[in-house]
């Protein structure tokens, strides 16, 4: 199976289908599961339709509870499970109990087949004190594990994020969850998170709203900072250089709270982004694959609007189109006529179906991920970059349809290596090829467009202030 049809398999969509006998009456209420995949170190979305909207459905796995909390359509009730990277392998019995409206009770239960995670087994070299810590160093760790330890307790019970997550920074994975990991030739426990590549002073933006439950630095994981997000689900950001946040503030998604460091327990900088449900210890680009935003916010009018620029009169004149590709072309243009030096830098992009036919394009949601397949005065990155930060393309990309003369608009302000800036009157060179998100074996479906788009320079002034 090709990578990019391995991505859309792992989506688990389990639904419990009215009963006929019932038929004629009300609906019954619908239960699915949406997942990444199903094996350790995985999160589950379980959503459930037509519940009754003022009692929440009831549902364990293996005993454990699940809590249900509202969508933001009446009668939807949402949950998470989080698979703990020990959890282990083979079947596991959902027991759900939904309530209908008017009170009736409809049961039923699934079995979830939780495959093999295959962790392996990493050696690295560290300083020996990280390894073999004296006593104080020793005693100030087990001090912070208890620490933390009363921090997790204490979390939100209310959501704090409004939709889906978002990665932390744009940089690919050199180290996995979940790997056993042997420091200086000494086996020590698995990696509780992903190692993001990064470099020195590089900035973190959160992933989602949340309070800052921590910002300090700590023995193993040097410069740390612990986001709560509500309903039992937490962030870890650790080796940072910089704190840009403090305990108790809160944070607005995508607010830059720390820079990239080397400190700790390193082999050198990067980013050490970590997930926990109420302790299980999961995958965060897990919970950004689940496309939490359609659970949780209203969809748009228009799924190809995406941004409230697009379409206004006044922005700077429409540069001309590239040439057409497959069916399509495109064109993109600064938000504003003029930016002042240093000030972040917005481009307007807008993709048109000039074929005859309607075009699926696979669109990467998060403007720092984004370059994988848009460059920004630079070439797309490589396909390896997606594969080797542990995601499959469909934990980054949504699907849509561009039907003929339509127009795909969104804002662009990232690049590969950080923010947009304005730092002279320049102009930027993009190019949008999504043959970047496969690799050159895979076969990819009929109908999905696969291409590259050339797009003319666009020209961004920069303002003196004389």
């Amino acid at each position: 199976m090709s990578n990019a049809g391995a991505a859309g398999a792992l989506a688990a969509l389990l639904f419990l289908a009215p009963s006929p006998a019932r038929a004629a009456a009300r609906p019954d209420p619908t239960l699915a599961l949406e997942s990444r995949a199903v094996k350790p170190g995985e999160i589950i979305l379980v959503t459930v339709a037509g519940n009754d909207a003022k009692t929440p459905p009831a549902a364990t796995l293996k005993g454990r509870a699940l809590d249900f909390f509202p969508g933001p359509s009446t009668g939807t009730w949402l949950a998470f499970i989080g698979l703990d990277l020990d959890y282990s392998t083979g079947p596991a019995v959902l027991e759900a109990s939904l309530r209908a409206p008017g009170g009736r009770t409809v049961r039923s239960s699934e079995t979830l087949h939780v495959a093999d995670a295959g962790f392996p087994v990493v050696e690295l070299t560290v300083e020996q004190k990280f390894v073999t810590p004296d006593k104080n160093d020793s005693e100030r760790a087990e001090a912070e594990a208890a620490r933390l330890h009363k921090l997790f307790s204490k979390t939100e019970e209310k959501r704090l994020f409004e939709g889906r997550f978002d990665s932390p920074i744009p940089g690919a994975a050199t180290g996995r969850l979940g790997e056993r990991r042997v420091f200086n030739g000494q086996p020590r426990a698995p990696h509780s998170g992903m190692d993001l590549k990064a470099r020195q002073g590089a900035p973190v933006r959160a992933p989602a709203a949340g309070k800052v439950l921590l910002a300090d630095p700590l023995f193993f994981a040097g410069k740390t900072i612990i986001l709560d997000h509500g309903l039992g689900l937490t962030t870890q950001y650790a080796h940072l250089s910089k704190f840009l946040v403090k305990a108790g503030d809160l944070v607005k998604k995508g607010q830059v709270i720390g820079k990239v460091g080397a400190t700790g327990r390193v082999t050198g900088p990067h980013l050490h982004w970590a997930l926990k449900l109420k302790g299980a210890r999961l995958d965060p680009y897990s919970l950004v694959f689940l496309d939490l935003d359609a659970r949780l916010r209203a969809r748009a009018e228009d799924p190809l609007t995406r941004s409230p620029l697009c379409g206004l009169p006044d922005l700077p004149p429409a540069p001309r189109w590239s040439k057409t590709s497959a069916g399509l072309r495109a064109r993109a243009r600064p938000a504003k006529a003029a930016y002042a030096p240093g000030e972040g830098v917005s481009l307007l992009v807008e993709i048109q179906n000039v074929g005859k036919k309607p075009a699926f394009v696979d669109f990467v949601r998060d403007a720092a991920m984004r370059p994988l397949v848009l460059g920004v005065g630079e070439d797309p990155r490589a396909y390896e970059t997606l594969l080797a930060s542990g995601t499959a393309s469909g934990a980054l990309t949504e699907q849509l349809k561009i039907p003929k003369g339509r127009i795909l608009c969104f804002e662009q302000n990232q690049t590969s290596a950080g923010p947009l800036l304005a730092l002279e009157t320049t102009s930027y060179a993009l190019s949008y090829g999504t043959e970047f998100l496969y690799p050159s074996t895979s076969t990819v479906r009929a109908g999905l467009w696969r291409g590259r788009l050339a797009i003319p320079p666009a020209a961004v002034s920069v303002s003196t202030g004389s």
